[in-house]
């Protein structure tokens, strides 16, 4: 598939402080309320910037892909709230050797307090009431639900994967959890081809084109070290 009119992330002009100021003007009146309302419970796993690059994912797909905004952007911009709720240790045991082993339920508890604070955060800003159960039920298994829920289940959960393709999560996994940008790279190529990781063609194009982008960036700057 060949997205001729998709552009890739400009680096240079992206602002990383993840404050919502690279997505502000594409948001409409009730996201920017919902952004506003969730923007303190954001990046708590290590991950600064990772809910406003998954809602610009997000939008992006969405260009796209059919799906229901009213759905999509509002399970991107919540979906990883559940991490606020949840006590320094827990989250600081991402970063034990022993990882693996408390992985699972740590998944489950950031989603399920996700999903709680999600629908009061909804509620609260008199959000349509129709669509609060479908935005819920995404963000309760968006990390571990076997297959999809819905086209919207898979652009939001899409949206979230292409994290993976920037240049901030290179960052973080070579600094904090010892990879390198070839094994990086070897992971991120398999990912684009394996089954049921990414929902759409769509998001395997831009993943391929992002990751790319992320290559030819990271390689600039090391000339000019």
């Amino acid at each position: 598939m060949e997205l001729k009119t998709y552009q890739p992330l400009n680096y240079n002009m992206w602002d990383f402080s993840g404050q919502g100021k690279n997505i502000a003007a594409l948001l409409q009146p009730i996201e920017k309320e919902l952004w506003n309302r969730a923007l303190s419970l954001q990046d708590k796993r290590l991950d600064p910037g990772h809910a406003e690059f998954v809602t610009y994912f997000a939008l992006e797909l969405l260009k796209y892909e059919l799906g229901d905004r009213k759905v999509v952007v509002p399970a991107a911009i919540l979906h990883d709230i559940g991490w606020s709720q949840m006590s320094p240790a827990e989250v600081n045991l991402f970063s034990d050797p022993n990882m693996k082993r408390y992985e699972p339920a740590l998944r489950a508890r950031h989603q399920e307090e996700g999903a709680r604070k999600a629908r009061d955060i909804l509620i609260d800003s008199g959000y349509s009431q129709p669509h609060i159960p479908h935005i819920v039920e995404i963000i309760s298994q968006h990390d571990t639900r076997d297959g999809f829920y819905s086209l919207e289940d898979g652009i939001m959960r899409d949206a979230d994967k292409l994290w993976r393709f920037t240049i901030p999560e290179v960052e973080i996994s070579t600094t904090h959890r010892s990879k390198t940008l070839e094994g990086l790279d070897v992971r991120n190529r398999k990912y684009i081809q394996k089954e049921n990781f990414l929902y759409s063609d769509t998001a395997k194009e831009i993943a391929r084109i992002e990751w790319e982008n992320t290559l030819k960036t990271l390689r600039e700057k090391l000339k000019q070290r």
